[in-house]
């Protein structure tokens, strides 16, 4: 199995690269291999499942109804 070595890493995200991998339960190495292996994986989108997710969401959250006078109030929440 071919080495290599990975240079210019920046310590911010060698840093969110060893919290996954404790996360994880994988070491710095392995959670490396996972996630370049992953992102060469074709992925495919289930359409129908995402939408059903999100149809199931939203009619447990309910609709939100915005007037013009609660959106430029919330527009404007947090501007000096």
């Amino acid at each position: 199995m071919p080495d290599i070595a990975l240079r210019g890493l920046s310590s911010a995200v060698h840093e969110a690269l060893k919290e996954a991998a404790e996360r994880n339960h994988r070491s710095l190495n392995g959670e490396i291999l996972a996630r370049l292996e992953a992102s060469l994986q074709p992925s495919t989108v289930d359409v129908e499942g995402l939408l059903a997710r999100i149809h199931a969401r939203q009619e447990r959250l309910g609709s939100l109804h915005l007037g013009d006078e609660e959106l430029r109030a919330l527009k404007g929440k947090g501007r000096a």
